[in-house]
């Protein structure tokens, strides 16, 4: 009878678990969704987050809060993010550093990008540019290799962190063109274009949008644009194979994450709401302003691109001579 009795209680305590679980997702969102920046305010990864934000939350009926977890090149954000509630409220937006580069240069990194989480959407590319200081003496990417060889290591080269994209992008492109330079990370990509501006650092590999102001204001000088063809939002800037640079192609993108675990469904209705958000004719506008393009994927498309990006990127550390620290 003790056994009959224990057993109707497991029954019971397991069919509310179900019917809870099961209702959670039926009125999937019933409180704000936080969305957990991985850089500083102002920075290309923050711009992303705030251009779907308002569309997002309107659509999903409750608001997105948008919460900055700079440092560490992103690391703390998606830890954090990594060992939160698989319950869909919890999101964070990374890009290709977080997802595909941090495990091939980061020793003990607390997650595993493959494992811990799940592709909710793409949101948009951005191709690398190489931008200068106005104070380098050189008007185009040859000018500037010349320079760089004629003066080792007296190049400062600004980046959102040890281990981010712009880092490992100078790397790449130091190997590729023979030059040495002294890699200066920040906490984020918005400092960093900062002291570029500046004249603090002399050189940065970053997306439009974290140095339009400074481009132009003049202070900052674009020497090249990473990818197959020019820019609409810089059209008198030469890809790197039309400056002299062959087989630069640095591409970064950005997307949101969920912790492994939380249900398909839910999954499911954040990735609709965020595609459909990628067709806002003013988040599409501000996209193109700032040199980026929007990225329509599935969810099967998305996690993909993780995994076929992990590997690259795995190649090109390797090819650059960077070791994990």
């Amino acid at each position: 009878m003790r056994y009959m009795t224990r057993l109707v209680w497991c029954m019971l305590a397991a069919v509310q678990a179900f019917w809870g679980t099961a209702q959670a997702q039926e009125t999937f969102p019933n409180k704000p969704i936080r969305m957990i920046v991985s850089a500083a305010a102002g920075g290309i990864t923050d711009i992303m987050a705030r251009l779907i934000q308002e569309p997002v939350g309107r659509g999903l009926g409750q608001p997105m809060i948008i919460e900055n977890k700079p440092g560490a090149g992103g690391i703390i954000a998606v830890d954090y993010v990594a060992k939160s509630a698989p319950d869909g409220y919890t999101l964070v937006i990374v890009n290709v550093s977080n997802a595909a580069i941090a495990p091939w240069i980061k020793k003990n990194l607390p997650y595993d990008p493959l494992k811990d989480f799940v592709g909710v959407a793409a949101v948009a590319e951005a191709p690398t540019i190489v931008a200068i200081s106005d104070k380098v003496p050189a008007r185009t990417l040859k000018e500037f290799i010349e320079y760089a060889k004629a003066n080792p290591g007296k190049i400062n080269y600004g980046s959102a962190g040890t281990g981010t994209g712009p880092h490992l992008a100078a790397e790449v492109f130091a190997h590729m063109t023979g030059i040495k330079m002294v890699h200066v990370p920040y906490k984020g990509a918005a400092p960093a274009a900062v002291d570029l501006a500046a004249g603090l650092v002399q050189l940065g590999m970053i997306a439009i949008g974290s140095a339009k102001g400074s481009i132009a204001k003049g202070q900052v000088r674009v020497l090249a644009v990473a990818g197959s063809r020019r820019l609409a939002a810089l059209p008198d800037v030469p890809t790197f194979d039309e400056a002299g640079v062959s087989g630069y192609d640095i591409t970064n993108w950005f997307g949101v994450l969920a912790p492994r675990g939380t249900p398909s469904a839910v999954i499911q209705s954040l990735h609709d709401h965020i595609d459909k958000a990628l067709e806002d004719p003013l988040v599409v506008k501000r996209l193109a302003d700032g040199g980026s393009l929007p990225i329509r994927e599935s969810i099967e498309q998305f996690q993909a691109r993780i995994v076929t990006d992990h590997a690259k990127w795995g190649d090109r550390v390797r090819i650059a001579g960077i070791t994990a620290q």
